[in-house]
């Protein structure tokens, strides 16, 4: 029984207490070099000649097996003096081209280190580096080894380099490069006054424990569609491993199996590729390394999803943390986020994450179907843990706040994702400063950058882990239209769509057609960042005064879509050039109330649209054009017959005056300087004076004390603006401007009669209603001279109106109600008498009669 005992538990025992090595266990090799010394330990003899020597014996463990030994060398270990113990190997004689792992002990200097060698033929690889050790005694080795290795192949090398049992580990390892062996031994490399220095003793190979359990399956999982990885809770006899018959996938044999570096993992191919599904594999008749077999009936279970293949865009770049300061809610720290796009769930391992300086290639990570994952630096990742799943990265390639180019490429290096973004992208500002993310709009776009992104506007600084606060599904819901078109000079048309456009439909000349023969334009330049509007240039100019239609086809949006026929025209109008008299000067307001503003109210006096962006507003500065200001520097149409208010604050006329026609109002960056005494106002078109009005504060009403926020209103378009008695206070009715609609002061066109009155009375207190007397006149021919005179009904001339002024064939005389003093006629009755005359003789007289009246 004790003898059985031995042959179960211990294949080497052997503390050479029986005084010799020749039986139990027998050693082989060069025995005549060794002997048992009288302290009962094995040692090697002295020799005269500088040599290698070995003893061997047979051992059959090489798994599941722990080996100890005692080792002593009394001088200090060399290159050329040294110590290796053969744990494994597949030869007897330890000189030779060998299979196997060795201890070896022999460095130079006074430290040793225990290291672990793997031997294949004459090559050796390190496998296990132990720690440098000091001895106390420089001229003496003394250590005790306890070296394991499980069933599954893991090493583990302990030493106690003061001989006894108090063993540290020098390291673990996993290889599996040899599971077998027919050998353990010693060989002593020395020279001839170290021969006798090698000393062994309690050397002991045993079973790490006694093994009567049958194997268990661990886990089955597939490799790839074709292949199943199976692993056992120990190793098996290969053998009974590699037979087919042994494996049932899903009641189907599999065609091939291969063993692995670990005796416990086998790899089952099978000859149909695997589908979405779960399988049951049954194992039998595998029996482990003791021989002991698997129990009927085993099998396990697992479920198999047959990859996806990804395309690109369907993991993005969902959201970009690179200016974290100043800190508004969230962590203080750079942070990406991904978004899983798909319904499918997506494995990360072998994709790369990276900026223009650095690469992070991930492991294991798996971003499930619609999932988002938080990337950062691995030391911030307890930082993001709370706001979802989270993945802390190194190397990290930081993001540069002014802006970076992002990638994420698969395992193959094809892009999926990639992001060049800018810190124009924040579109304000405050955001750029710092503290808000960058978030995607829509990852379905097929525009990015500047259109597709946008500051977040989530009040924490950004949305980690859940939906973007800037996220927008619908963004491509409303049709893609042709805004308007606006011509910019004669050859050149913009184009305003209603949203974002893709910029490549948006740059082909062959997408635009105009009509009246004008064709397709010579070039099309997109309008960065937005891509809203599109530059068309043509190859001859549009002909002035006529109205054109351009249509804009196979123009298509940021989701694909392409535009349609009913919404891609739209016309637009190359107007005629302003001429002189076209647009009139018709109201100033040239001293505003305090506060106040300057106004200059301007009239379409033609039939037809007129385009402001050919007039410019102007003064006078020492004889000299000054002060030119544009009106609009884009196309705005006037329509005949309207009145516009050019200002700086239209908000401001508002509210100190009475206005019927809100809309009448142009806000311009800046107003030429009016000053409130006296001043010009000038219009131009191309260096062309259209129409020039030269104010004074003295042509308001007389009876005006204070003159401060009352406007002077144009009484007549068809006199220039500079003729006396044309511009006048505005009415105290009308609150003393009426900017954006008629004048109060404005006086209808006169009679057909040869000479007449407007009106047969007039009150001249400035209320808006018959301030004047209007004189008419029309002639059967230009050229004839004029003198008018007033006289009250006692004949006694009170003002002459005008003398030797020569006449158009037609016009009108104003008189205000104030005599040859300046002062205020009386009310009563009064006469105007007018004689006309020409160069050959001929008068005409006229005598009428009217009254000046007063309010009662």
């Amino acid at each position: 029984m004790l003898i059985c005992c031995k042959c179960a538990f211990s294949q080497i025992d052997d503390n050479f207490a029986d005084g010799d090595f020749n039986v139990s266990p027998t050693w082989n090799g060069l025995t005549s070099t060794f002997k048992v010394n009288s302290t009962q330990q094995l040692q090697t003899v002295s020799i005269t000649a500088a040599q290698t020597v070995y003893l061997s014996t047979e051992n059959q463990f090489a798994l599941n097996v722990k080996w100890q030994f005692l080792i002593r060398m009394d001088f200090d270990p060399s290159t050329t003096n040294q110590l290796k113990i053969y744990l494994i190997s597949d030869k007897s004689d330890l000189k030779s081209a060998l299979n196997g792992y060795f201890i070896q002990i022999g460095e130079s200097g006074t430290t040793d280190s225990y290291d672990l060698y793997k031997q294949t033929g004459t090559t050796i690889t390190k496998i296990i580096e132990g720690a440098a050790k000091s001895r106390a005694n420089t001229s003496q080795v003394l250590t005790r080894f306890e070296v394991s290795r499980t069933s599954t192949g893991e090493w583990d090398l302990k030493t106690d380099i003061t001989g006894g049992t108090n063993f540290v580990s020098e390291g673990r390892v996993t290889d599996n490069t040899y599971t077998s062996t027919g050998y353990f031994g010693f060989q002593c490399k020395y020279t001839a006054s170290r021969s006798a220095s090698f000393f062994f003793d309690d050397v002991k190979v045993q079973k790490l424990a006694v093994d009567n359990q049958a194997p268990k399956i661990v886990s089955a999982a597939a490799i790839d569609s074709a292949s199943v990885e199976i692993e056992f809770d120990e190793a098996l006899d290969s053998a009974s491993a590699k037979a087919n018959r042994n494996y049932l996938l899903n009641g189907v044999n599999p065609i091939k199996i291969a063993s692995t570096d670990d005796p416990a993992k086998y790899h089952l191919l099978f000859s149909k590729s695997l589908e979405t599904a779960s399988y049951v594999l049954a194992v039998s008749n595998v029996h482990d390394l003791s021989g002991n077999v698997i129990t009927a009936n085993s099998s396990i279970s697992f479920t198999y999803i047959k990859p996806y293949t990804v395309k690109p865009s369907d993991v993005v770049i969902n959201e970009i943390f690179a200016d974290p300061n100043p800190q508004i809610d969230l962590p203080g720290l750079e942070f990406i986020e991904l978004w899983n796009i798909t319904d499918k769930d997506i494995s990360l391992k072998g994709w790369a994450y990276s900026d223009v300086t650095s690469k992070y290639i991930f492991g294991n990570s798996l971003i499930k179907a619609g999932e988002y994952l938080i990337l950062c630096a691995k030391a911030d990742t307890n930082e993001f843990k709370s706001f979802g799943k989270s993945l802390g990265i190194s190397p990290w390639p930081s993001l540069n706040n002014s802006g970076d180019v992002l990638s994420l490429k698969n395992e193959k290096g094809t892009i999926i994702n990639a992001v060049s973004y800018a810190d124009s992208w924040y579109k304000t500002a405050e955001k750029k400063s710092g503290g808000y993310s960058l978030e995607l709009i829509n990852p379905k776009a097929l525009c990015g950058g500047i259109q597709n992104w946008s500051a977040s506007s989530n009040k924490s600084g950004g949305t980690p882990g859940r939906q973007n606060s800037v996220y927008d599904a619908s963004t491509f819901a409303e049709p893609l239209k042709l805004l308007n078109a606006e011509v910019l000079d004669s050859v050149t048309v913009q184009l305003t769509f209603n949203r974002f456009v893709d910029s490549l439909s948006l740059s082909k000349p062959e997408h635009y057609a105009v009509n009246a023969n004008v064709g397709k334009p010579t070039s099309a330049k997109p309008i960065s960042p937005y891509f809203e509007q599109v530059i068309l240039k043509f190859a001859s100019p549009f002909v002035r005064g006529n109205t054109f239609t351009i249509a804009a086809t196979e123009i298509g949006d940021c989701s694909g879509s392409l535009i349609a026929t009913n919404n891609s025209k739209a016309e637009f109008s190359y107007l005629k050039q302003i001429q002189k008299g076209d647009i009139l000067i018709n109201e100033v307001l040239f001293n505003p109330r305090p506060n106040g503003v300057d106004f200059v109210e301007i009239y379409n006096n033609t039939d037809h649209l007129l385009d402001l962006k050919d007039l410019k507003i102007a003064t006078i500065a020492k004889d000299t054009l000054s002060s030119i200001k544009t009106i609009s520097d884009k196309q705005s149409m006037l329509p005949a017959g309207a009145y516009l208010v050019l200002t700086t604050n239209p908000e401001n006329i508002k509210e100190e005056y009475s206005s019927e026609n809100p809309k009448a109002f142009l806000k311009i960056p800046s107003m030429p300087s009016y000053n409130d005494d006296a001043g010009t106002v000038i219009l131009l078109s191309d260096k062309t004076q259209i129409d020039r009005f030269d104010y004074s504060e003295k042509m308001h009403f007389k009876l005006i004390k204070d003159a401060e926020g009352i406007s002077l209103e144009r009484s007549s378009f068809t006199k220039p603006a500079n003729e006396v008695g044309n511009f006048r206070s505005a009415s105290s009715t009308s609150g003393f401007a009426t900017p954006g609609y008629k004048n109060s002061q404005f006086l209808e066109p006169g009679i057909d009669d040869e000479f007449a009155l407007t009106s047969k009375t007039f009150s001249p207190d400035n209320d808006g209603f018959e301030d004047v007397l209007q004189i008419n006149y029309k002639l059967d021919q230009p050229g004839m001279v004029a003198n008018l005179t007033v006289y009250n009904d006692q004949g006694i001339l009170i003002k002459k109106l005008t003398k030797n002024e020569t006449l158009n064939s037609e016009g009108s005389f104003i008189w205000d109600g104030f005599n040859e003093t300046t002062q205020k006629a009386q009310t009563g009755i009064y006469i105007v008498y007018a004689e006309f005359f020409d160069a050959e003789g001929r008068v005409k007289k006229f005598r009428k009669t009217f009254a000046l009246a007063v309010k009662l």
